[in-house]
Parts: C-alpha cells; structure tokens; sequence
C-alpha cells in the first residue's frame, strides 16, 4: 500500500533532479580542479577528504530522525545548503574557499540520503517501488554526467557550477511539497505488526546482518577512488567532453532498467547470490578500466559496472528495508551509507598513497583489484549465517 501517491511521485522526481546535480559534481569536479592545473595526487586528496563528509553525518542524521520522527525537514535543510553552496561556487576561483565549499556541500548533500529513508516508509518497504528509487536515481545520474558533459563541451568546465545551481534550484522547489504523515506511518506499522505478532516478531539489530557494512566498505575501498577520477581516465583516450559524459552516464542509463528487472526478481533465497555476483563483477571491472583504451571498451565495462551496482546495491537495500522498523529505518540506512563512503574515504587515502609511490593512475589501480573480491568472500561467508 502507498501511503501518500502524492509524496511518494514528487520524491521520485526530486530524487531524479538531485541525482542530476549530484553526478555533475562527481564526473566533473576531478577535471575543474585540473583546469585550475592542481596535482593529480592533490587532486585525489581533496576528493578524499570531501569524501569525508559523507562519512559521519548519515547515520548521525539517520539517529536523528528516527528520534524526532521528521525525515522531510531534514532534506528540505539540506537542499537550501546546496543552494547557497552552489551559488557561491560559480563565483569563487580561489582553491581553498572551493575546498572548504565543497565540505559544506558534503555536509548538506547528506541530508538527502532521508529522502530514501521515508520513501521506504510510504511504499511499506515493496520491493518494486524500492527497485523503482534506485532506478531514478541511476537515470539521474546519467543525465547529470551526459547533460553536464554536453554543457561543458558548449560552454567550459569553468562555468559548470552555474549548470548546477540552475538544478539545484529545480530540485528545491519540488521538495518543498513533499509532506509525510507520520502518524499514519507509524500507524500502519504498529498494526501490521500486530496482525504478525504470531508468526514474527520485531526487528532489532542483531537480526541485521553486519556482514553487509564491511562488504559495502572493500567494494568502494576498490571501486569509488577509480570512479571519482574515471572521467580523467577516459580524457587521456578520448577528444569529447560529449563522450566522456555519455560513457559516464551509460552506466546509470544501464541501472536504470536493472535496478527495475532485478527489484523483480529478487527472492529470499536468491538474495545472497545477487549480492555475491554484483561485488564480484566490481572486480572484474577494474581490470577492464585498466586495459581500456577506447570508447568501445570503456561502453563495455561501463555495462558491466551497472550491473555490479544494480545487483548488490539493489539488494542490499531491499534486505535493510525489509528487516528494520521506521523506529530504526534511519539509522541501518545510515549506517550503510557510512559503510559505503567509508570505504570511499580510505580507498582515497590509500589511492592517493599509491599514487605517490608510483605517480601513476594505472599502475596504483592494480592494488585495487582484490579489493571487491573480499566483499563477495565476507557475503558468501557471514551473510547466511547472520541473517534471517
């Protein structure tokens, strides 16, 4: 049952638009730092700490919310911080004010991860429609890294910020309608649970599988410190800025329809394997971005890394979604989220460590290959052990 239509369409949308502005950020900003000519290895570390941000905040927030019980204050705080952030950015070419921006835009952007958190809420955790947000956000994200690489190729990297401000702005004025009731919610809770109380019983924490924190955590320990500079990768083979935002963006185009198929298809008893097989195919993409040297191999490993996100991703979200209560929903979706930004946060420094050592993106890629591989070892052994 839905419990708001209204809500629950205006949050898709708002999910689309800011999933737009979000991946303008993540393709584009690595290349504006190198047309102000910043070190690779800096570049790396500022990526690294802004990173960081997105570490300690979500399940503070999560904790937070799940204590006042208003997620949509939350998000709605956070997209007027995005704005100003934005804002102020088109106008600043000085490399610390960016940096310190670019925090403050990491602070605020966390906010939006209780955008989830009540939408799962409203749809009563049904797969379909939990398969349905992720893919509009991966639509999203393609059209943020193919709109934004066409800007780019029309206008400049310099003036970027001004694209997604304009986005920004878009995405402010869709949230502000969205309303939760959170009596309702809670409500429909209590009397599910009451009707199960026989065959069931609540949720707590043991019951969520911890082995799912450190598998998020080795697979972007490998994959995201790739991705966040995947962009530059692509510039050393390719002329198009047009391209590049295309390859980009084709990986989430991709996620689009499977996050929809495998939201479909996926069962308890298959639950695990999707999860193994996704960390897996992270590996093997890796070693494909490696050996990459023109479009068409890139088209293919970009196809391969969206069905590596769609699969473990996807399921992993369904698996908290079912097994936690709107009394904890927020806190497991932060803990998560930390899980996965921590790993992205690490993989930096280690990267940028790498990359000292051997000042070269190719050969530091190597160490990062084993990495998801653990993730699928973790799942395949703790996972059905520690979960229902």
């Amino acid at each position: 049952m839905i419990l708001s239509k209204k809500s629950v369409i205006l949050t898709l949308i708002s999910v689309l638009i800011a999933s737009i502005s979000g991946m303008g950020v993540f393709a584009y900003f690595p290349r504006y730092l190198l047309n102000l000519n910043i070190n690779m290895i800096l570049i790396q570390l500022i990526l690294t700490f802004f990173m960081f941000t997105t570490v300690v905040f979500p399940p503070l927030l999560g904790k937070f919310s799940d204590n006042i019980q208003r997620r949509s204050i939350f998000f709605k705080i956070g997209a007027i911080g995005v704005n100003i952030t934005f804002f102020i950015l088109s106008f600043t070419f000085n490399l610390i004010f960016i940096i310190i921006l670019l925090l403050i835009y990491g602070f605020f952007g966390a906010f939006a991860t209780l955008k989830f958190v009540l939408f799962s809420e409203l749809v009563e955790s049904d797969n379909r429609f939990i398969a349905y947000y992720a893919a509009i956000t991966a639509l999203g994200w393609f059209l943020g890294a193919f709109l934004c690489g066409i800007y780019v190729d029309i206008f400049g990297i310099e003036f970027f910020f001004q694209f997604l401000l304009i986005i920004s702005l878009i995405n402010t004025s869709v949230i502000i309608f969205i309303k939760e009731n959170r009596s309702l919610i809670i409500e429909r809770y209590e009397n599910q649970n009451n009707k199960s109380i026989n065959n069931s019983k609540i949720i707590e924490q043991e019951e969520i599988s911890r082995s799912i924190y450190p598998s998020l955590f080795f697979r972007n320990l490998g994959v995201r410190p790739i991705l966040i500079i995947l962009a530059i990768l692509m510039f050393f083979h390719l002329s198009s800025d047009t391209e590049i935002g295309f390859l980009i963006g084709v990986n989430f185009l991709i996620q689009f329809f499977l996050n929809i198929l495998i939201g479909h298809i996926i069962t308890d008893k298959n639950l695990k394997w999707i999860m193994i097989i996704g960390y897996l195919l992270s590996a093997i993409t890796i070693f494909g971005w490696i050996i990459s040297t023109n479009f068409w191999s890139f088209l293919l490993f970009q196809i391969l890394i969206s069905l590596s996100f769609s699969m473990f991703s996807t399921a992993t979200q369904i698996y908290i979604s079912q097994n936690s209560t709107p009394k904890n929903r927020g806190k497991y979706m932060g803990f998560m989220s930390t899980s996965s930004q921590l790993g992205t946060f690490a993989g930096g420094l280690m990267f940028t460590l790498l990359l000292v050592v051997y000042s070269d993106y190719y050969t530091a890629m190597w160490f990062m290959v084993a990495l998801p591989t653990v993730s699928a070892l973790i799942i395949l052994v703790k996972f059905e052990s520690q979960s229902k």
